[in-house]
C-alpha cells in the first residue's frame, strides 16, 4: 500500500492537506489520536512510561498533570518519553495500515520525521507557511494571545528544517481554497506516478468507490485463517515419505497390539539405531541414545543434548495399552458343550461393537515354578481365532427395546473358546478339559495358572489401507499407538539436539494413568532424576524448564454424528497434526489448560518446520469429555500441550486414521525434539 505521512508546524495547515488526502480516498492514522488511545489500552506502555518517570501512572492511567512538569520543556526528558512512545504508535499506526482497504493510507504525525515513522512512508510532505500568518491562524483557532502563540512556534522546528528533510514541501500562505487546490494538484500528480492506471483527479477520487476484489483478497488473506488440506500443502517428495512412514507404522500396528508388544518392538528397533539400557551412575556425553524398560509394560528413550540437563528438556508422552478386554483370573468355564473364557473389558468401550468379530489372544503366563510363557494365537492366517457371540435377529425383540448400552452386557462378554470335547472320557467338563490339554500341550500351563497371568482379547484383523484412494489406515488400537509409533520413531535416526529429547511410552491412560506403568507413577521422575544425577543437575530445574507435547488422539470430525461436534473447532481427517489446548469434560474438568503462550510457541514452531496443523476440541461443551496423560505432565510443574493425530471410530475394534495425519504428527514430534 502506497503510504503518505503529513508533517509540519503548527499552523501551517495540515488538516487541509488531510482532508483533501481523505476525499481522494485514503485512509488518515492521527497519530495523537492513536497515542491518547494505548494510553488507555496498552499496559505495557504504560508500564514503560512509570518506570522512567515513577508516579506518572495512577490506577492504570497515566495522570498527565504528574508527567506534564516533569517533561515539557526539559528536552532530555521529553526525547525519554518519546523513546518510549513513538515505537508503540508506529506498531499501532502499522497494524492499522495493514487492515485499511483504502487506495492509499496517510500518517499525521508532528514528529513524522523524528520519530522514524517517515522511513516508512512512500512520500512525506510538509506543510509550511510564513511565521506571521501561523501566528494569526493560532490565535483565531485556539483564541490564544500573540505572545503564546508565539511561543508555541518558537519551541518547535522552524520551515527551514523541514523543507531540508521531506519529499515534497507544500506552502500554505494564501486562502484555504488556494491550498486545497494547490494540494488536490500535487497528490494526483504523486498518486498518478505511484498508480498508472489513474488518469485524472477523478480516477484518484472515485478508486474508494471502484470493486476492490484484489485487495480484499490481499486482506483476507492477511488477516483470516483458511486451512487447506493437507494434500494440497504437500509436494511429491513428502506424499513418497509419507507412504515410506505409513508402511513402517502399518507393520508396528500389526506387531505390537498390546503395551507388552510395543515396548518389545520398540526396544528392538531402539537397539538396531544405538539404544542401550541406562543403568544408574552411567557416564552420559551430549549424543548418547539410552532407554529404560519399566516391567516390560511401559518404556523411556532419550537422546542426551547439548545442553545442561538443568535447562531442561524436550518430552513427548504418549501411551501404548488401548481399549480392549481381559481375561478374568478365574476364566475358563463350560456351559451346554461350549468351552467359554470370562472377561473384563479395560477402558471406554462400546460393548456391542466386540461381538461376532475375530478376536486373537494376547499376554503372558508366569508360572509358579517362575519362568514365563508368552501366548498369542489367532493374528495368523493358520491361527484359530475368537469370538463373542450375539443373538439372531429373529429373537431380538427384548434386546432391541434396551438401549445400546444395555443391549450387551459386560458379563456377557464372553468368549467362546472351543467346543470339541475330550475323547474316551465319560466325566464332566470334558470341552473345558479338551481346550485345557492343547494349552497344555503348547505352553506348559494348567488352569491355575490363569491367576497369574496377563491375557487379553484384542481383535484379530491386521491394519488395512482403507479407501479406494488408499489414503486411510483402519487398525485396531490407533489410540494411542499411532501418536507413540509418532513420538518414537524420530529418535531412531536423531542427531544431537539441543536439549535432550526424551520419549515416554506410558501404559494404563485408558484407566487413569494409575500403577506403576502408569504415566502418574514414579517411573518418570526416576528417570529424570538419574540423568540429572548424572549431569549434576537439579531434578526440580530441570522440569520447571521442560515442555511436554502430550502427544493422544483427537476425535476427527464426523459427519454422520456432526451433531456431537463443534464443527469449528473439531480436528478434520487430511488436515494434519491437531493441537488441542485442553481437554477435560464440560466446564474442563480434569484438563490441564495450555497457556496461550504455549500455543503460541509451537504454532510458530510447527510453521517454521513445515508442519500442517489444526486445532482440536473433544466435541460440544455439555456432550462429554476425556483425558490424556497431559495433566499429570503439566501437575510436574512442566508447560504441556496436547497434540495428536484425528481418529474416526475412536474406541472401536477397528479405528481409522488419516495417512498424512500420522506423517505430519511425526513430523511435529521431530520438530519438537530438535527445538
Amino acid at each position: 500500500m502506497f503510504v503518505i505521512g503529513i508533517t509540519g508546524p503548527t499552523g501551517a495547515g495540515k488538516t487541509t492537506a488531510l482532508r483533501v488526502l481523505e476525499a481522494m480516498g485514503g485512509e488518515v492514522f492521527d497519530c495523537d489520536a492513536v497515542y491518547h488511545g494505548l494510553l488507555k489500552t496498552d499496559r505495557a506502555m504504560l508500564a514503560e512510561i512509570e518506570a522512567v518517570f515513577p508516579g506518572s501512572v495512577v490506577d492504570g492511567r497515566l495522570d498527565t498533570k504528574r508527567l506534564a512538569p516533569r517533561v515539557y520543556g526539559k528536552p532530555e526528558a521529553l526525547a525519554r518519553l518519546s523513546a518510549i512512545t513513538h515505537p508503540y504508535v508506529a506498531r499501532a499506526v502499522a497494524a492499522g495500515i495493514a487492515r485499511s482497504t483504502a487506495p492509499f493510507a496517510v500518517i499525521d504525525a508532528i514528529a513524522l520525521l523524528e520519530s522514524g515513522l517517515g522511513e516508512t512512508c512512500d512520500l512525506t510532505v510538509a506543510v509550511v507557511a510564513d511565521e506571521a500568518i501561523r501566528v494569526r491562524r493560532l490565535m483565531a483557532r485556539d483564541r490564544v494571545s500573540e505572545e503564546f502563540a508565539r511561543a508555541r512556534i518558537a519551541a518547535q522546528h522552524g520551515a527551514d528544517w523541514f523543507r531540508a528533510r521531506a519529499d515534497l514541501v507544500l506552502e500554505n500562505n494564501g486562502t484555504e481554497a488556494e491550498f486545497s487546490a494547490a494540494c488536490r494538484r500535487a497528490f494526483v500528480g504523486r498518486l498518478q506516478t505511484r498508480d498508472p492506471g489513474a488518469s485524472n483527479p477523478t480516477d484518484i477520487e472515485t478508486r474508494r468507490t471502484q470493486p476492490m476484489s484484489e485487495k480484499t483478497e490481499e486482506l483476507r488473506k492477511a488477516l483470516l485463517r483458511a486451512p487447506k488440506n493437507g494434500y494440497d500443502r504437500i509436494n511429491a517428495e513428502e506424499r513418497v515419505e509419507l507412504e515410506r512412514y505409513c508402511r513402517d507404522y502399518m507393520k508396528f500396528m500389526d506387531a505390537a497390539k498390546t503395551e507388552r508388544e510395543a515396548v518389545s518392538y520398540t526396544i528392538e528397533m531402539a537397539e538396531d539405531a544405538g539404544f542401550v539400557p541406562f543403568v544408574p551412575g552411567m557416564e552420559l556425553k551430549p549424543g548418547m541414545k539410552i532407554y529404560r524398560n519399566n516391567r516390560g509394560k511401559s518404556i523411556i528413550f532419550a537422546v542426551i543434548g547439548k545442553e545442561h540437563i538443568d535447562d531442561g528438556a524436550q518430552i513427548v508422552a504418549s501411551h501404548i495399552d488401548s481399549p480392549r478386554m481381559d481375561i478374568k483370573p478365574n476364566p475358563l468355564y463350560e456351559d451346554a458343550g461350549m468351552a467359554y473364557l470370562k472377561t473384563h473389558y479395560y477402558g471406554g468401550i462400546k460393548k456391542y461393537q466386540w461381538t461376532t468379530i475375530p478376536l486373537s489372544i494376547h499376554g503372558i503366563v508366569a508360572k509358579k515354578d517362575g519362568s514365563v510363557v508368552t501366548v498369542r494365537i489367532g493374528d495368523e492366517p493358520t491361527d484359530p481365532c475368537f469370538i463373542v457371540t450375539d443373538l439372531l435377529i429373529h429373537l431380538s425383540a427384548d434386546q432391541m427395546k434396551k438401549t445400546l448400552a444395555e443391549g450387551v452386557t459386560g458379563e456377557n462378554l464372553n468368549i467362546l473358546f472351543g467346543s470339541e470335547p475330550i475323547a474316551d472320557d465319560e466325566g464332566a467338563d470334558r470341552v473345558k478339559l479338551a481346550v485345557m490339554q492343547l494349552l497344555n500341550e503348547k505352553y506348559g500351563i494348567v488352569e491355575e495358572d490363569f491367576l497369574s497371568a496377563e491375557l487379553t482379547m484384542v481383535p484379530a484383523s491386521p491394519a488395512r489401507e482403507i479407501g479406494l484412494d488408499r489414503s486411510l489406515i483402519g487398525a485396531y488400537g490407533h489410540d494411542d499407538r499411532v501418536c507413540a509409533y509418532a513420538s518414537f520413531e524420530p529418535l531412531l535416526t536423531m542427531d544431537t539436539p539441543r536439549h535432550t529429547a526424551v520419549c515416554v511410552l506410558a501404559d494404563k491412560e485408558e484407566i487413569g494413568s494409575v500403577g506403576v506403568s502408569g504415566m502418574q507413577s514414579q517411573f518418570f521422575e526416576t528417570f529424570m532424576a538419574d540423568i540429572c544425577e548424572a549431569q549434576q543437575g537439579s531434578l526440580r530445574r530441570c522440569l520447571e524448564r521442560s515442555f511436554c507435547l502430550s502427544c493422544d488422539v483427537s476425535n476427527a470430525f464426523d459427519p454422520i454424528y456432526a451433531e456431537t461436534c463443534d464443527r469449528r473447532n473439531n480436528s478434520q481427517v487430511n488436515y494434519g497434526i491437531a493441537l488441542c489446548k485442553y481437554t477435560g469434560s464440560r466446564g474442563k474438568g480434569g484438563c490441564s489448560d495450555a497457556s496461550g503462550e504455549i500455543m503460541g510457541r509451537i504454532r510458530k514452531l510447527f510453521d517454521e518446520n513445515g508442519v500442517v496443523w489444526q486445532t482440536a476440541e473433544l466435541g460440544k461443551v455439555d456432550q462429554g469429555g476425556g483425558g490424556t496423560v497431559a495433566a499429570y505432565m503439566a501437575n510436574r510443574n512442566i508447560d504441556t500441550l496436547d497434540a495428536g493425530v484425528p481418529v474416526l471410530s475412536m474406541h472401536a475394534p477397528m479405528e481409522v486414521v488419516s495417512k498424512l495425519d500420522c506423517y505430519m504428527t511425526m513430523k511435529g514430534m521431530k520438530a519438537v525434539y530438535n527445538d
